[in-house]
């Protein structure tokens, strides 16, 4: 950040933070361009999302949590339930502490979730960012606790598992309450099941916004799966 821009991060703060956030997603980026070519997925991932920026992250402390937005289906696409690894080896110099820092990456469910840099603050004017090495690259497992998504999914019985797709699924809160989105009605809408697996209608403009249906879990996924349910005519039926 120059001399002219922490002049207007002083006066403007947003402005501060978003110079911030671009520094820090070029350096994502040159840290993600420089790994091994069998990491091709993860740089295309990368990609075709939104760097939104570097937060603390109170699960994994020494790490900074990733914050990524993905445009449409991406997100689903690249999640993959399970697939989760550290990535490390990768090295960076820091021109302010004049030597080679260290650089780990954590990879969840196939997503890039974390990021640390040893000694560092994670800004742009700290590295030269043609100097990364990923000579000594490796992956390793790592776990992560379970979420909620994990343990609402292995709850359900073996039936209903196999009519969904876990990648697909996630728990949101709608207006204080948790539930588990199964299928999109695009625009921020959905159908979800809370954890006894009554059936909702999420409709954000619709009156009202929360609406229970009268089908079972199992009654609405085989309609879905058998062509049988047409979102125009349900959110029709739900602006009515």
């Amino acid at each position: 950040m120059n001399i002219l821009q922490k002049t207007l991060g002083v006066i403007f703060p947003p402005y501060k933070f978003k110079i911030l956030r671009q520094e820090q997603g070029q350096l994502l980026n040159a840290i993600i361009e420089s790994l091994p070519e069998n990491l091709s997925k993860i740089k295309e991932q990368t990609k075709n999302s939104t760097f939104l920026g570097l937060d603390n992250w109170k699960m994994h402390t020494d790490f900074k949590f990733v914050t990524m937005s993905y445009r449409g289906d991406t997100y689903y696409k690249y999640k993959k339930r399970g697939q989760n690894f550290k990535i490390s080896g990768l090295t960076i110099f820091s021109k302010q502490n004049n030597c080679i820092e260290k650089i780990e990456l954590l990879i969840w469910d196939n997503l890039v979730s974390g990021l640390k840099i040893e000694n560092s603050n994670y800004e742009l004017e700290e590295f030269e960012l043609t100097m990364i090495d990923n000579s000594k690259f490796k992956i390793t497992e790592f776990e992560f606790p379970p979420s909620k998504t994990d343990l609402f999914y292995d709850s359900l019985d073996n039936e209903i598992k196999e009519k969904i797709d876990y990648n697909e699924l996630f728990d949101i809160d709608f207006n204080g309450r948790i539930f588990y989105v199964f299928y999109d009605l695009e625009d921020g809408n959905y159908l979800a099941v809370d954890k006894k697996l009554n059936v909702y209608s999420l409709v954000h403009d619709a009156k009202p916004a929360v609406s229970k249906m009268k089908f079972t879990f199992t009654e609405i996924l085989d309609r879905i799966n058998h062509g049988q349910f047409y979102i125009d005519e349900h959110l029709y039926k739900r602006y009515k």
